[in-house]
């Protein structure tokens, strides 16, 4: 059944033109597999306070809504807006929810599905579905509360109150709720009492299944000296909850107990100074590379002459981060921090290791482990890519979506 789709993203992120960033690769992962498979994507993006939209993420028009960007309409939100910010009223993102919603309701007719990259209290494409008549799915991609409030600028008192109530109509519009993490779901569940039934887990996918070949992996290559360092390479950013302190902590205490060890760190962004300065203090400035941010094109050869991916998230309640589906198909195994099960995406002993969140001296240990033992390294590597290939591509991500498009769509029909 090929399904026209509509691809939403009231508060969106840059996906217009590289560098594509971690939420962005996503998206252009999901749309471009879903085209592949037959399916119409119509992409619509807020970013940079303008609409946009596109069916092929190479032209992007922007979109004029009618009655919101001229007219009286605009000109009574330009004073509203006035009088809440001297007033200090709560921000309910009204104006921005309606205009989000008309220009759904004028791209996106003839859609039999809108599904919406959920973001805090952006609720247009709940409006916009009950104007169309079409059912909504939501994709969670983690608790927009939980990191707010981790980032120091989580809502308080009465916008709080507000937020949390938007949130929860907004939520009760979705006729299903995607997560792309057990943890993500659990947390969706608990948070707004949705429904399990209606809830499914779609973990993301990797680009690295199409771009890198068994060939051109390390752990599938001819025999490696034992007196060649051991290259563990970390992807993604550089907040607290991604655990960089305790990373660096470790690989200082491994150093120290003859694990021949060196690190490579790819990202940017908030923290990134602070671990610099983290890796001088420590003396490693010879054990630890900072490449900065690079595309995936970039990233991939050098996640491939790696021998170890590491993702020692601390203080997050989700750990089946996109970087542990992209070490998987760069044929690594990992070492991340886990509990409970978690992250489902590893199995430990098998395609990688999973030590408690936060813990120093656990994450020594399975460095120090897995550098001394170059066969199991390899033979975890290979466990670990030939699962990427049968469950990592985006083109498993996108069936499964299809999936769940048609299930909500004949229960809509019947």
């Amino acid at each position: 059944m090929l399904v026209q789709i509509g691809y939403l993203m009231q508060e969106g992120v840059e996906i217009r033109r590289p560098p594509f960033n971690g939420p962005a690769n996503h998206v252009r992962g999901v749309v471009e597999a879903l085209v592949r498979r037959g399916h119409q994507v119509r992409v619509l993006v807020r970013v940079e306070g303008r609409i946009w939209e596109t069916d092929d993420l190479q032209r992007f028009s922007a979109v004029i809504v009618r009655r919101w960007d001229r007219g009286p309409l605009r000109w009574f939100e330009r004073g509203t807006r006035r009088i809440q910010s001297r007033l200090g009223l709560p921000y309910a993102a009204l104006f921005e929810s309606l205009r989000f919603a008309q220009a759904c309701v004028q791209a996106l007719r003839g859609c039999d599905v809108l599904y919406e990259r959920a973001s805090w209290v952006a609720y247009g494409g709940g409006l916009a579905a009950r104007r169309l008549k079409v059912p909504l799915v939501l994709e969670d991609n983690g608790d927009a509360l939980f990191d707010l409030d981790a980032k120091g600028i989580g809502p308080t008192g009465a916008q709080r109150r507000l937020s949390l109530a938007l949130m929860h109509r907004g939520v009760r519009r979705a006729a299903h709720v995607v997560s792309s993490g057990a943890g993500w779901r659990e947390q969706f569940i608990k948070r707004w009492r949705y429904d399990p039934a209606k809830a499914t887990i779609i973990e993301n996918g990797t680009a690295l299944v199409q771009l890198l070949t068994r060939e051109q992996l390390r752990s599938f290559g001819d025999d490696i000296g034992d007196d060649e360092p051991v290259t563990l390479v970390y992807l993604g950013g550089f907040y607290p909850w991604h655990g960089v302190p305790v990373l660096l902590k470790a690989l200082a205490m491994a150093v120290s107990r003859g694990a021949r060890a060196r690190l490579l760190m790819i990202g940017a962004g908030d923290g990134f100074a602070a671990a610099r300065q983290q890796v001088a203090e420590l003396q490693l400035t010879d054990r630890v590379t900072l490449a900065g941010h690079l595309n995936m094109a970039q990233c991939a050869p050098l996640l491939a002459a790696a021998d170890i991916g590491v993702s020692p998230y601390c203080g997050w309640p989700e750990f089946s981060g996109l970087k542990i589906l992209d070490y998987k198909a760069a044929g690594l195994p990992t070492i991340a921090s886990g509990r409970d099960g978690h992250p489902p995406t590893l199995k430990s002993g098998h395609t990688g290791l999973i030590v408690p969140p936060c813990k120093v001296e656990a994450l020594c240990d399975a460095i120090v482990s897995l550098c001394a033992h170059r066969e199991l390294r390899r033979r975890m590597g290979r466990t670990a890519r030939l699962e990427a290939e049968a469950l990592h591509g985006w083109e498993q991500t996108a069936e499964r979506l299809e999936q769940v498009f048609v299930k909500v769509l004949s229960e809509a029909n019947s």
